[in-house]
């Protein structure tokens, strides 16, 4: 049975021509591609939703988060990027357990799917666990082992262990929906040697290297004393960067480094509210980067360090217009290699979609075709999401969940936290 999404007010596209279409319907066949939409008609065998008084957008793309982090949200707010890591967050880390990082992730999926994110890019620890959620929420996401350098070789050897062990859980799992990326930490956490291994492993298995780059002065400071080089001039002098590589965060660069991006192809993942609230003290370059050709998509970052996972507050932080809406979509595809595929919304392509809620106080009125996309970046909540779908599949209609059980999750968060805090 496909989908027929009947009667949108507006469409936002975000095809080529970035065409918005007035008064206008969607159908999606049953393998979950769109194969028609404007003035057109479902099949008999569809399920039919009714669209009037909403607007339809590709799902969000959120390029950079920790899902399992949920479980800190707001537990250590208002700190300096490294006193927040050292003190608060890498302690309690080490409590981590598989079932906890099950129920955050399976609280992040819902926080997603509430707010309209359909593909996400992951990294952290017991990641087969979030694994596991990721594919009972029905989203689609790349995950990838947070890779972090023990002092001994027999401790790196077990993080490239962990890694490969993820990537041939995720093959096995079969899922159209779940990919792989090899997760460095970052080049302050990681030596040269596991860099260098996975840039080759990725390259070998066709898939991104997901790091974190640059995030801070501090973090910037710390490296050029220790290795009396900048991170990015010396990930490009041992040979690491590539179009392979999606770099989170990227705010401490100069333009030659963000030129040294683009002729590499570095995709980045900018996230700003993360950025601002851990006193990074700037956020990414992004008209240098625009000029430079980068593929920049947006993240929020992990919820203890954002405290929220709704793509909508992001775009507002970052405050562009349709280019936002551009990075959150469309361009989030094209920072993750999946421009193809997804965000957008085109015949052919996998039918990864949000509808909103026109009728809430905050969403009136609508002057017309040339202001919706703003209405969307600066009017809209996530918590205006009324559906959610992705590969054709229902996920959430009139704000409630189809695969999803909130008391469960509820109920498996509360026991974690409380262990986490004995």
């Amino acid at each position: 049975m496909g989908l027929f999404l009947k009667g949108c007010d507006w469409v936002i596209t975000q095809n080529p021509d970035r065409e918005v279409l007035r008064n206008s319907s969607v159908s999606i066949d049953d393998n979950g591609t769109i194969r028609d939409m404007g003035i057109t008609q479902g099949s008999g065998k569809d399920e039919v939703i009714d669209c009037r008084g909403k607007v339809l957008i590709p799902g969000l793309i959120n390029t950079h988060t920790h899902l399992s982090m949920t479980l800190f949200r707001g537990y250590a707010d208002d700190l300096e990027l490294q006193q927040w890591l050292e003190k608060k967050i890498w302690p309690l880390e080490k409590r981590l357990t598989g079932e906890m990082c099950y129920y955050g992730g399976l609280l992040g999926a819902m926080e997603m799917t509430r707010t309209g994110t359909t593909c996400f890019v992951d990294m952290y620890f017991h990641m087969e666990d979030v694994a596991k959620a990721t594919e009972e929420a029905g989203l689609r996401g790349i995950l990838s082992y947070g890779m972090i350098d023990p002092p001994t070789q027999e401790g790196k050897e077990r993080e490239r262990k962990n890694s490969l062990k993820l990537l041939q859980h995720v093959r096995a799992m079969k899922s159209p929906r779940i990919s792989f990326a090899f997760g460095p930490h970052s080049p302050y956490t990681c030596s040269e040697e596991t860099l260098l291994w996975c840039r080759k492993e990725a390259e070998k298995e066709n898939v991104l290297v997901n790091i974190h780059i640059a995030e801070t002065r501090g973090e910037q400071a710390r490296f050029e004393r220790n290795k009396k080089s900048r991170e990015v001039d010396y990930l490009d002098k041992i040979g690491f960067l590539s179009d392979r590589v999606l770099a989170a965060h990227s705010v401490w660069l100069t333009k030659p480094e963000v030129k040294l991006y683009g002729k590499r192809g570095v995709r980045v993942a900018h996230c700003p509210v993360s950025n601002m609230k851990l006193a990074g003290g700037s956020v990414a370059p992004l008209p240098e980067m625009w000029e430079a050709g980068v593929r920049v998509g947006l993240g929020t970052d992990g919820p203890a360090s954002n405290n929220s996972l709704d793509m909508f507050d992001t775009m507002k932080a970052c405050a562009l217009a349709q280019k936002v809406l551009d990075m959150a979509t469309i361009d989030g595809a094209r920072a993750i290699g999946k421009e193809k595929e997804i965000g957008s919304i085109e015949k052919g392509k996998r039918a990864d979609l949000v509808l909103l809620d026109l009728k809430e106080p905050n969403m009136m009125p609508i002057h017309g075709r040339e202001t919706v996309i703003s209405d969307l970046v600066y009017s809209a909540s996530g918590y205006n999401v009324d559906t959610t779908i992705v590969d054709g599949k229902v996920l959430m209609k009139n704000r409630k969940y189809s695969r999803l059980d909130p008391a469960k999750i509820e109920e498996g968060v509360s026991a974690s936290v409380r262990q986490l805090m004995l």
